[in-house]
This record gives structure tokens, C-alpha cells and sequence, in this order.
């Protein structure tokens, strides 16, 4: 786990259902076993939308305001989706599960940068975006085998992954727990999707008639 350099520190997630709470928890129990890696709370599991470079102290109340004018605009277009996820896997700093980078998701991250660099990220430098939508079980607290931890998690037999359900996003400040190896909240502002689905037609399109 790494050090931020802020408290409070802004953030964008999606949030997994009860189902996949559950499911990831099955998958969590073994990561008892290792010291060196925690044990995120069921209740804040979490897959990153975007990180932001500041804090709830480093922004205006109208900053804040106009960001969450500019997410509930995105969401007015964007349609509920969902993102099938893969096994756990082990890495030098986490056990988790990743999904992969959709259409709808490439568009929802690129939406809530765009809406970001415009207000409270205006003027600094954003983090990148995630590389593809994921949801760390745990984090490493200090030197371990990553080996060992994925042989354990594959040796838990239950049923797939269900998919990461994407109904809504959520607006909060994140504190990290240096010590625990944990990311928790207050609370959240949440901002439901509600875009029309997306049609499938076998019609030609006015281009091709």
C-alpha cells in the first residue's frame, strides 16, 4: 500500500451489490492466513472510477457543487451496465478481482475526468485513470509471497463471480488507513445512472442505406 500524500482524499467508485459482496467475501476468508496482506471491510469494497488529486480541504463548496452538477448530467446519459469480473489474482500489492475496460466504461471514466478537470481537479496535474475497472479484496502490508496468496485463492471452490452491476456511481472523500492497509468513508453522494438502455437493431444505418 502506498502513502498519500492527502487526507480526505476525492474519489469517484462504483460499489459492488449484496451478490458480489457476498461472493467476494468467500474469496476474502483466506487472506486470514497472511499477515502481510489486509482485509478490505466487506462494506467498502469498492472499484475505482477515478482518483482525484485533491481533498475536501483543498476545494470550494462551488467547486464541489458544480462537479456533482456535471455528474448527475453524465449519469442522465449514461445507461446501467454491468462488467463480468475474472478470478482474483495475486500482485506485489493486492488481491483482486478485474473486470474488463468496456465500451460503457472507457466512456464513464473519460466522463468523470472531463468533469473533474473543469471543477474541483482544475488547475493540477489528475492522477491516470485505472488501467481497467477492478476490486482489491486486500492490500499488501509488507513483504510476502503474492505466490502463496493466489494457490489459496484458487483452491476456494464456489461458484463465478457475479458481474460488477453498475447502477449508480458515488462521490466521496476516502480515508486511508496506513496501518490496517484499509480504505473506508463517511459517507457518499451518489449519482444514479438512468441514460436510456442501449439499443441493438439489425437496421442498416441512414450512412449505409
Amino acid at each position: 500500500m502506498t502513502l498519500w500524500p492527502l487526507r480526505n482524499r476525492l474519489h469517484v467508485y462504483v460499489l459492488p451489490d449484496d451478490d458480489l459482496r457476498s461472493e467476494m467475501g468467500k474469496r476474502q476468508r483466506i487472506l486470514k492466513e497472511f499477515d502481510y496482506c489486509s482485509i478490505q471491510p466487506a462494506e467498502y469494497l469498492h472499484a475505482t472510477v477515478q482518483q482525484f488529486a485533491v481533498s475536501t480541504e483543498d476545494t470550494t463548496a462551488e467547486q464541489t457543487a458544480a462537479f456533482m452538477d456535471a455528474l448527475k448530467l453524465l449519469a442522465a446519459t449514461t445507461a446501467p451496465f454491468s462488467i463480468q469480473l475474472a478470478a482474483p489474482k495475486a500482485e506485489d500489492w493486492a488481491l483482486g478481482a478485474r473486470g474488463t475496460t468496456t465500451p460503457e466504461w472507457k466512456a464513464l471514466v473519460e466522463g468523470v475526468r472531463t468533469a473533474a478537470a473543469r471543477t474541483i481537479n482544475s488547475g493540477t496535474p489528475m492522477p491516470e485513470a485505472p488501467n481497467r475497472p477492478h476490486i482489491s479484496l486486500g492490500y499488501g502490508l509488507a513483504d510476502g509471497s503474492s505466490e502463496d496468496i493466489q494457490r489459496a485463492s484458487d483452491d476456494v471452490t464456489t461458484n463465478g463471480l457475479p458481474p460488477l452491476k453498475i447502477k449508480e456511481m458515488h462521490f466521496l472523500a476516502v480515508h486511508q488507513n496506513i496501518e490496517r492497509g484499509t480504505y473506508t468513508w463517511n459517507a457518499t453522494s451518489p449519482v444514479t445512472l438512468a441514460g436510456p438502455p442501449t439499443r441493438i437493431t439489425d437496421e442498416p444505418s441512414p450512412a449505409q442505406r
